[in-house]
């Protein structure tokens, strides 16, 4: 109850940033002609409707964790960097993997695709999806400078917002190396458990690992305090991407809000798809290799990938990953010197438990 209470305030706090934020920028839309208050007024619906707030909510938190005095600036508005840096991978990541849904609704791309066909008669679908795709790609790039304006205009001291926009640039740079990894795998067909974590640790650690960070930095947290909090998000990153890799294939679509099966269309080199390779019988490694990467997979070649990972012991071998990376996560915030604040070591502690078990 305690965490739920922790994300409504953090989820509220962001919302309020987000709209002062767009309310200063919009302004600056009406020479930009029609078009751009229709842009930017989608852009803004995207970034404040829906999303589950992680990584401001670690952000503010590591600040309390350690201390942070918040006279010195305003937190809220810094921790909305690495919020507007994740939703703008999210959507270029949409435009790269082809999904399109988004929180349960049209992604970007597929809203700016439908609006070019209704205002330009007798179009190739094509023409249209290009156009739609180059305005996912302009509003995934308008987010990183907001990004940065959000720590630069956070009022902490000039010293402290260097180091966190130095935390931001290697949390950007390192997302896209991720991504890189994992393309290569899928491409290749050479995904290794060792390459997974290591892609893991980047694409999806990269931005929990900076934000319990900069959240530090900003504090004045010790460098013991910022190792103890990036050594847990390091771990419940871990858990995270193999909790995201199960809900790819078992999960629920509605409560997802996007279609089950992406990761098998694109040949992901999940941990499942890992270990079952690595583990399965000739027929099922044969079997799998069939199925993965097929555009066109069905509902039941779908269920016969989820009977392979089960039979291959690859569903089991996830979970108890999840757990293994949850205890660490635990234990890495009791090395933290000085002891990080009691309640908000009991909220990361609670979010951790909870992404253990999380269903979307």
């Amino acid at each position: 109850m305690e965490l739920k209470l922790a994300f409504k305030k953090t989820i509220d706090n962001v919302q309020r940033e987000l709209k002062k934020l767009f309310k200063k920028n919009g302004s600056k839309t009406v020479l930009l002609g029609d078009f751009s208050g229709i842009f930017y007024d989608s852009l803004d619906e995207y970034l404040t409707h829906g999303g589950k707030r992680i990584r401001p909510f670690l952000v503010q938190t590591a600040f309390d964790a350690v201390g942070g005095d918040h006279s010195k600036g305003n937190i809220v508005r810094a921790s909305l960097a690495l919020e507007l840096l994740h939703n703008g991978s999210l959507l270029h990541d949409d435009v790269i993997d082809k999904d399109e849904t988004r929180r349960g609704k049209p992604a970007f791309y597929v809203k700016f695709r439908n609006f070019y066909q209704q205002q330009v008669n007798n179009e190739s679908f094509d023409k249209a999806n290009d156009f739609g795709e180059a305005m996912a790609i302009f509003a995934g790039d308008l987010c990183f400078p907001y990004a940065i304006e959000c720590i630069i205009n956070s009022g902490f001291p000039m010293e402290a917002r260097i180091k966190a926009l130095q935390a931001f640039a290697d949390a950007f740079r390192e997302v896209i190396n991720g991504v890189i990894i994992e393309t290569g795998d899928a491409t290749l067909n050479t995904g290794t458990e060792k390459s997974y974590y290591r892609m893991v640790n980047l694409k999806t650690g990269a931005l929990i690992r900076k934000a319990v960070e900069i959240g530090a930095i900003l504090g004045g947290g010790s460098e013991a305090q910022r190792n103890a909090l990036v050594t847990y998000c390091k771990e419940i990153g871990i858990a995270f991407q193999i909790q995201d890799d199960i809900l790819g294939i078992f999960g629920d679509p509605e409560k997802l809000g996007k279609p089950i099966g992406g990761d098998i269309r694109e040949n992901k080199q999940t941990i499942l798809r890992i270990y079952a390779m690595a583990n399965g019988s000739s027929e099922q490694v044969n079997r799998l290799s069939e199925l993965m990467g097929s555009d066109d997979i069905t509902e039941a070649e779908v269920e016969e990938v989820r009977k392979i990972f089960r039979d291959t012991g690859a569903l089991a071998f996830a979970r108890e990953k999840i757990k293994e990376a949850t205890e660490k996560a635990i234990q890495a915030l009791e090395t933290a010197k000085p002891p990080l604040k009691e309640k908000p070591k009991k909220l990361f502690i609670a979010l951790a438990k909870y992404l253990e078990e999380r269903k979307k």
